[in-house]
């Protein structure tokens, strides 16, 4: 006995939730009411309806070609979302299925059919605002990056650069002390400072952008980079503790046997090589690498 017999697959057909349809000769010869709701019709205005009445005149050949392929065999069954024309003018995505079959003793082509016009639109706007967010992330990113960088350097360069003229002036003074409470007095305002001014650099070292490092090859240790005071001359090194305690150029030549243009020239290369434009920053750069005197 037949196990399907008795199943009413007529009943099931027109009550599925899939568009169902068959197509020979460039038209429909079966549709269930699913797959002529796509469109907009009723099954009975599908039945006999051209190809050209559902299909967007754009998109009929191709429509068309695709047929033709899956009643030549070669592939006997084709999967892809194709549009549709609703009769109230607007396009319908819809997602088919299609294979070949005999229909009536002759070849046709038998598809399953779901609307996801709502689904891809849908999902377009889903693409659309997450680009937008990806954006408004990116923007807000580099404008707190940039507010940052601008909020260290003026940590830096402003703050830091007071504290490296208190620095400089008691390091004059003590320099004129000539022992006592006022020296020991100096001493100390000089620690405080010194350790100020560091506290100040590690601020804003931690404020500033992440240097970019090279990648390490793996199981290699990164180089440890050569600090630029070590590119320094013997003349150089010798004058820049000097400079670091405050010294004016006429006290370093009578200090060093030079002339005070010598000592602008040693000077001036000093903050070439080290990359600095100001005292301030010196000193900064002393204090991050243990050179102060």
């Amino acid at each position: 006995m037949n196990p399907a017999a008795g199943i009413p697959f007529e009943a099931i057909v027109e009550q599925s939730v899939a568009g169902i349809y068959v197509i020979q000769d460039d038209r429909f010869v079966y549709a269930n009411s699913t797959w002529a709701a796509i469109a907009g019709y009723t099954p009975e205005e599908v039945i006999g309806m051209p190809l050209a009445r559902i299909v967007p005149p754009d998109f009929l050949d191709e429509v068309r070609q695709r047929v033709e392929t899956r009643l030549r065999g070669d592939p006997p069954s084709m999967h892809f979302i194709t549009r549709g024309l609703h009769r109230e003018g607007h396009v319908v995505l819809v997602e088919v299925h299609g294979s070949r079959m005999d229909y009536r003793g002759r070849p046709a082509v038998i598809g399953v059919g779901v609307d996801v016009t709502e689904r891809l639109h849908n999902e377009a706007e889903q693409r659309r605002l997450l680009a937008q967010l990806q954006a408004f992330s990116s923007h807000t990113a580099a404008r707190l990056e940039a507010q940052r960088s601008a909020f260290a350097r003026e940590v830096q360069e402003v703050l830091g650069g007071m504290l490296s003229n208190i620095r400089t002036d008691a390091a004059r003074v003590l320099h004129s002390a000539q022992g006592g409470e006022l020296q020991a007095l100096t001493e100390r305002l000089l620690g405080l400072t010194r350790q100020t001014i560091e506290a100040v650099g590690q601020i804003a070292a931690a404020l500033g952008p992440a240097s970019e490092a090279s990648p390490t090859p793996p199981g290699q240790a990164a180089p440890a980079p050569l600090p630029p005071h070590r590119r320094l001359s013997e003349r150089e090194q010798q004058l820049l503790p000097l400079l670091l305690k405050g010294l004016s150029p006429t006290e370093i030549g009578a200090r060093m046997g030079i002339s005070v243009k010598t000592v602008s020239t040693h000077r001036g290369n000093i903050f070439r090589k080290l990359e600095v434009a100001s005292t301030a920053q010196l000193v900064l750069y002393a204090v991050r690498h243990d050179l102060v005197p």
